[in-house]
């Protein structure tokens, strides 16, 4: 597994957002639970809320409904926060379709590390949020949709490589 952030892996990330989504959708949260939605045993769902627990971002006792402890909670508008940046990158400048936004900032959000998620968060406030960023976005939109329907058009009866 590999470490992230404060000694979380990806897959203890993965453990904590499907606690929080159990937490917000039904109020408790079981292991069996976490098990089958992660398809994993027992067992490893219950070797994973440990390790959670000893990182202070979850309250667990056997056969007891699993929590979030503050920590927890402020890592996952950490990973929210990150994943909507991504995102936003993929969608707004990118261009790429939803259904691959949502499955990509998913997928790197566990990897991108802060700086660069940080950096990524500045350069989309500033395409949204100045007037000079307005016009750079427009520009940056148009002008990229303009080159991926030359490179995606075939062009004398072959395709253009990348």
């Amino acid at each position: 597994m590999k470490k992230t952030r404060g000694g979380l892996s990806s897959t203890l990330e993965s453990y904590l957002e499907l606690i929080h989504e159990l937490q917000q959708q039904y109020g408790a949260v079981r292991v069996t639970d976490l098990a089958g939605r992660m398809g994993c045993k027992t067992p490893s769902a219950t070797s994973a809320l440990r390790r959670l627990a000893q990182l202070e971002l979850i309250n667990y006792e056997a056969y007891r409904p699993v929590t979030l402890t503050n920590q927890g909670k402020a890592a996952i508008r950490r990973l929210s926060a990150g994943h909507r940046v991504l995102a936003d990158l993929f969608r707004t400048v990118l261009a790429l379709p939803a259904e691959f936004v949502e499955e990509e900032a998913c997928s790197l959000e566990h990897r991108a590390s802060p700086p660069l998620v940080a950096r990524i968060a500045q350069f989309m406030a500033f395409l949204n949020d100045t007037p000079a960023g307005t016009t750079l976005r427009t520009d940056l939109q148009e002008g990229f949709a303009r080159f991926l329907a030359a490179v995606e058009t075939p062009t004398r009866g072959r395709h253009r490589s990348s």
